[in-house]
């Protein structure tokens, strides 16, 4: 019997290059540039980061779905879910998602001294309403709105922070890049994928100490998702480093 399954290209360094750093144009283009201008001409905080993050991140799950169908499969859930390395997690795979989920808890402050080490090493000095809408991010205030009772707002910003920002970073850096680049960095494909992901975030990195921080987030990750050969305990070490938004917001709305 004739196998008919699609085989994958390996994604070498040049490639790689392009498919983290053209995303990470985007971003940057959308979070420092196009993000001060929204503010500065009268558009709120909430549209503002609906528009300047979510779409970005809703163009990187699209691109996942056409990279998918791009490599000649068909819409099945079982194609997909083999593809993106979906299948249900073993038990094995939950003792990984839970020392992710560790991680993700206690990470940050594991990290802290040695990322403090490098904190003089400076970037780039974040527009002023970056600094605006990242606190209303934190704090649920998003610009003094009044939030009591605003389940819309809760509803719109889940939708972003998990089925957009979870599904269209992990569906394509673990779904679709890290399968490929296993094929060309083998055993290795985890480290390069994690530090890849980690510069993808450069618009979050005004020093060198942040670059450092977000190690302890996207090597495991990478790390994991080879190990195992399954997308889930990257998605929900991602829900639960999101949840920290969200369970600010719910704060905020229900007081």
């Amino acid at each position: 019997m004739t196998d008919t399954t699609p085989r994958l290209k390996p994604i070498g360094w040049l490639a790689s290059l392009l498919y983290f750093g053209i995303p990470c144009a985007v971003f940057s283009a959308s979070i420092l540039g196009l993000l001060p201008w929204m503010i500065r001409h009268g558009h709120s905080v909430l549209f503002t980061f609906m528009i300047t993050f979510g779409l970005p991140l809703l163009a990187m799950l699209v691109a996942a779905l056409v990279a998918y169908r791009l490599e000649g499969r068909a819409w099945s859930w079982p194609e997909f879910r083999d593809r993106m390395r979906l299948r249900k997690p073993t038990a094995r795979d939950w003792l990984w998602t839970l020392g992710l989920v560790v991680v993700a808890i206690t990470g940050s402050a594991l990290i802290a001294p040695v990322a403090g080490l490098f904190a003089g090493v400076h970037f780039y000095t974040p527009p002023p309403e970056f600094v605006t809408v990242m606190t209303g991010l934190r704090d649920g205030t998003f610009g003094g709105m009044a939030m009591h009772g605003r389940w819309d707002v809760f509803l719109m910003m889940a939708f972003c922070l998990v089925v957009l920002n979870i599904g269209g970073e992990e569906l394509w850096w673990r779904g679709i890049i890290l399968p490929r680049q296993e094929l060309a960095f083998g055993k290795w494909a985890w480290l390069v994928n994690g530090i890849l992901w980690d510069l993808f975030h450069f618009f979050y990195h005004t020093n060198a100490a942040n670059v450092v921080a977000y190690l302890i987030a996207t090597i495991p990750i990478a790390f994991v998702a080879q190990r195992t050969r399954n997308t889930w305990p990257g998605i929900i070490a991602h829900f639960v480093a999101n949840s920290a938004a969200l369970t600010v917001l719910w704060k905020t709305i229900t007081a």
